[in-house]
């Protein structure tokens, strides 16, 4: 007979920047919230940062960096709204260029997957998470307006016995 033993080891699991939407709808976001617990000692906190939802931006402009002797840009092709799996795809194109002769490129699908505050604090709450705080742009509760870029969500761990 095999006994798994979970050995929550963490007080704390910071999910910075909106990498949580990188993650492909709620199924998987729920798998990693859960797997975030797990990770957790009792009454150990998460902290998540969650983009709030926006409009899609019509058109971004070229960005570009020198690294070395290359000067990469990066160009967004296309930008779409899935409105039923709130999701909003872009296609991004990096170029690499040296000597002004292009060595190479690059097309990737960039999916963000979109939550309200409310969707994302039930998430957490099934994923076996409590007191729930939600922030925004990085002030304290209740000095945000509207506008706000980012949420941060706070929560603590609840393992069952």
């Amino acid at each position: 007979m095999t006994i798994y033993v979970r050995l929550a080891a963490y007080e704390a699991v910071i999910i910075p920047a909106g990498s949580i939407a990188l993650l492909d709808g709620r199924k998987a976001t729920l798998q990693a919230l859960a797997c975030f617990r797990d990770s957790l000692v009792s009454g150990g906190q998460l902290f998540v940062d969650v983009p709030a939802p926006g409009t899609v931006a019509a058109h971004e402009g070229m960005r570009y960096w020198q690294r070395g002797s290359y000067l990469w840009t990066l160009q967004t092709l296309h930008s779409e709204y899935d409105s039923v799996a709130s999701q909003t795809t872009r296609f991004l194109r990096y170029d690499k260029w040296q000597d002004g002769i292009l060595r190479r490129t690059e097309l990737q699908p960039f999916r963000l997957q979109h939550w309200t505050s409310q969707e994302f604090a039930d998430l957490l709450a099934e994923a076996g998470f409590a007191h729930i705080l939600v922030t925004a742009d990085y002030q304290p509760a209740g000095t945000s307006g509207t506008a706000s870029e980012f949420w941060t969500f706070h929560a603590t761990a609840r393992h069952q016995i």
